[in-house]
């Protein structure tokens, strides 16, 4: 897709996923960013588009990941913004294909419920599933803000509840120093597989530059330091009343110690005064526990499917995917 097609794919996926002109996500300054902006992990273009008698018929956008599995770097990347006309079946399928000749290994997480139909159809394998939670900062406020329907008291009488149960917010060993870029922050606080033995998603400070530049969230680092010696980072990601830990990352095997991370994280979310919840996202035991542990609340689970026809990243199943790997810390409103 060319810089000059901008337009004909933003009237394309209002019209397949049925949502006004002002919608976010497909506004101009987004799509520009998500398909065109520098990312140092591809080259050129990320969106793509196939035609068929000179008329788009499906759309994707590449968000690309490199995961690092501690014998080697394996390069993929997940399709966001996956849509088809009606008028050209298969049309979605090819272009999935195409994309997935370019990456060699693909990752899809979750999905609208046609997606999740067709990818075992296509050779995707659900491996892992990606955990939702959420910690309700101000339950009256969020009540009074939110659509009421008949479990509405039922959930602020959960919310109220909720704030007893939580941990006290700040790990005493850890401090939050807010950053501008990660330029010149040690290679040792990034992610790495020899930590905790999972398969994780390698971050630069080029890749923190790109998620940080993302027109629909105010975004914001931080670097966690335990005494002066750094020691991980978080991501927080903004989008209305909404405060999202869009990424974390705790050089640490322990639970205690990212139970710490989460609760150094949320202490510096609510003290926003405009965020009355904070949201994350997991998909391994080691982070599910600690969040609990921090006081947030299970809110719901999504697969995290794999296309690996090469076998690259062997039968790992233990993949740790945040909401950095697709649209998850930016997206809002009216689609999957």
């Amino acid at each position: 897709m060319a810089e000059s097609e901008l337009g004909e794919v933003m009237h394309f996926l209002q019209t397949v996923f049925d949502v006004s002109e002002g919608h976010r996500m497909f506004q101009a300054d987004v799509l520009r960013w998500k398909c065109f902006a520098p990312h140092p992990f591809w080259e050129g273009s990320r969106g793509y588009a196939l035609r068929y008698k000179g008329e788009i018929a499906a759309f994707g956008c590449l968000v690309p990941c490199r995961f690092l599995t501690g014998s080697g770097t394996v390069s993929s990347g997940n399709v966001i913004d996956w849509a088809a006309s009606k008028a050209v079946p298969s049309a979605g399928v090819m272009l999935y294909r195409h994309i997935q000749g370019l990456t060699g290994t693909m990752i899809n997480i979750g999905g609208t419920g046609d997606a999740r139909r067709v990818l075992p159809k296509i050779g995707f394998q659900a491996r892992v599933e990606r955990h939702h939670y959420t910690r309700v900062l101000h339950p009256w406020r969020r009540f009074r803000q939110a659509p009421k329907d008949w479990k509405s008291p039922l959930r602020l009488a959960r919310d109220f509840t909720g704030l007893g149960s939580a941990q006290r917010d700040a790990g005493q060993a850890l401090t939050a120093r807010r950053l501008n870029s990660f330029d010149g922050v040690p290679a040792e606080v990034f992610p790495a597989p020899s930590v905790t033995g999972q398969v994780v998603c390698a971050r630069t400070p080029e890749s923190f530059s790109y998620f940080m530049a993302c027109p629909a969230a105010a975004m914001d680092a931080y670097l966690l330091e335990r005494g002066p010696a750094p020691a991980g980072y978080f991501l927080l990601s903004r989008v209305g009343g909404q405060c999202r830990i869009a990424d974390l990352w705790i050089h640490s095997p322990y639970a205690q110690a990212w139970a710490d991370a989460y609760a150094a994280a949320t202490a510096v979310a609510r003290t926003d005064p405009n965020i009355t919840q904070i949201a994350a996202a997991a998909s391994l035991p080691l982070q599910t526990g600690a969040l609990q542990q921090a006081g947030y609340r299970r809110t719901h689970s999504e697969p995290v499917f794999v296309l690996d026809p090469d076998g690259r990243l062997g039968d790992r199943n233990d993949l740790a995917v945040s909401l950095l790997e697709n649209d998850g810390y930016y997206w809002s409103g009216g689609h999957g």
